[in-house]
């Protein structure tokens, strides 16, 4: 990279180091909430939090209509602030339409809806707060994605480590005197409203008022709706296992599979931080034709997210029994296979995410359902097949196959517009590394959270050690690094 590019490069990984360090705080969070739900709430009531967490993450997408996919393509590279509010005005105004449309749909067919989610009828009010709770979310997700195009990652960790404690200290309050899961998400909604709320005004500060328009509106339209039944298939991906579970099973059997795959997800540490800044980043320096340098950011975005991810995969499933019977109670022992193919099918699902960028902003957007829909059809079926016969470990092998063969069209179409190198020398150095210290974990006995903790220790230092002896990193990776920790250390003071 030139010397401009390399200084942004620096800034790349310093902004993905405060979304790293924010997520790994709200995953802390997430951890503590795993025990206080399932020792506060029965089997079945976790199964109930379970699908509404699961349904919210399935409407915020589609009411979102991918506008905030179309927030950072157009609005990234963007100077001039007229055409940044006029755009956002117009998108918002579609959103609050649709939102009201979807509102109504929700309230006719509340009945059969309980029914799809829950399996149970009698659930209509679970099906109403949860809309609201979406909704709510849906206007924050908009306009932080605006903050998020703008790169103002720090101030977004921020704002997201806010949000975490305040949902640990509703639930741990509301669950220790004993209320029902309907007062925790009527809370939630109230949380979330405020931070909306919040999120806009610092907006208006910092910009002006988005005012309510149509103007340009079929552009952003154009380009957002293939990426609506696409963002309803990778739903499917994610979330349909959890459906077939409960509805081939029961809720205490999503509850356990539940436990694990949150465990597993955890991998989405790793791939989370990169493409929450490699988006804004690539789309600036592609509107600036600078495409080595979006090649680049790709082949470092890559290396550093297997990096990370390989060893984590590894280490998770062998710590994984031990940490869930801590955790929680020895009825969501799930068995370490869960873990483990979960763990590789979110590493399958990173890669997915790092790629699928490149069809945004070459603006290929039509071909990403065609990729989504060919996952999701293998997904289903499996799910359909394994999960009746052999349980919710057929919900984890769904997973990995639908991850593979999303991640492998992805990266097929990919190098039609820029190919970009992947070093398998230095895979294979990850892989080998990560060999004494899955070893280590094997051997170390673990019962108890310190040695949990000793066990993660233990393991990073001989995985760190492995990698240094195997002399991984290239001269360009540790200038890198150097420029990163010098600029954070710049920050901090």
């Amino acid at each position: 990279m030139h010397s401009k590019a390399a200084s942004e490069s620096a800034k790349f990984s310093r902004d993905m180091i405060w979304v790293a360090l924010s997520n790994i705080f709200t995953t802390a969070l997430g951890i503590v909430l795993l025990p206080i739900m399932t020792k506060s709430y029965s089997a079945e009531s976790y199964g109930i939090w379970t699908q509404v967490n699961l349904t919210n993450s399935f409407i915020i997408p589609v009411l979102l209509l991918a506008f905030d996919t179309a927030i950072i393509t157009y609005l990234a590279g963007e100077d001039d602030k007229t055409k940044r509010l006029r755009s956002l005005g117009s998108m918002f105004s579609v959103i609050l339409i649709f939102s009201a449309i979807v509102l109504a749909v929700i309230l006719l067919f509340a009945h059969q809806l309980s029914k799809f989610i829950f399996n149970d009828p009698s659930y209509i009010h679970f099906v109403i707060l949860t809309f609201l709770w979406t909704f709510v979310d849906t206007i924050y997700a908009f306009f932080i994605s605006y903050l998020r195009a703008r790169r103002q990652i720090l101030k977004l960790s921020i704002i997201q480590v806010c949000i975490s404690v305040s949902h640990l200290i509703v639930i741990v309050v509301l669950a220790s005197l004993g209320f029902g899961l309907e007062w925790i998400i009527s809370w939630m909604i109230l949380v979330d409203l405020s931070f909306a709320i919040g999120t806009i005004c610092l907006l208006i500060r910092q910009e002006g008022f988005p005012t309510l328009n149509f103007i340009g509106i079929k552009k952003f339209v154009l380009f957002s709706i293939p990426s609506v039944p696409a963002g309803l298939m990778m739903w499917v991906l994610a979330s349909s296992d959890r459906f077939f579970i409960t509805h081939f099973l029961d809720l205490t059997q999503t509850a356990i599979y539940s436990c694990s795959y949150l465990l597993a997800g955890m991998i989405g540490l790793f791939y989370t931080p990169i493409v929450y800044v490699l988006f804004p980043t690539i789309s600036k320096a592609w509107e600036q034709n600078r495409k080595d340098d979006v090649k680049s950011y790709l082949e470092y975005s890559t290396k550093l997210f297997l990096l990370l991810s390989i060893p984590a995969a590894v280490g998770l499933t062998l710590l994984s029994q031990p940490i869930l019977k801590i955790i929680t109670t020895s009825q969501y022992l799930a068995g370490w296979q869960l873990i483990l193919l979960v763990s590789i099918g979110t590493i399958f699902f990173g890669l997915y995410q790092i790629n699928v960028f490149l069809i945004y902003l070459a603006k290929k957007t039509k071909l990403i359902p065609l990729a989504a829909g060919m996952a999701t059809l293998v997904n289903v079926g499996i799910n359909y097949a394994l999960v009746p016969k052999i349980g919710i470990l057929g919900g984890a092998i769904s997973t990995v196959a639908a991850y593979f063969i999303l991640a492998s069209i992805i990266f097929v179409w990919t190098k039609k517009i820029i190919v970009y190198n992947i070093n398998f020398v230095f895979l294979g150095k990850v892989v080998f590394a990560s060999v004494p210290m899955g070893l280590f974990l094997y051997y170390f006995k673990v019962n108890s959270a310190l040695g949990i903790l000793l066990a993660v220790i233990g393991g990073t230092a001989i995985f760190a050690i492995s990698i240094f002896l195997l002399r991984t990193f290239s001269v360009q990776d540790k200038q890198l690094i150097k420029q990163t920790l010098t600029g954070l250390i710049s920050r901090l003071h």
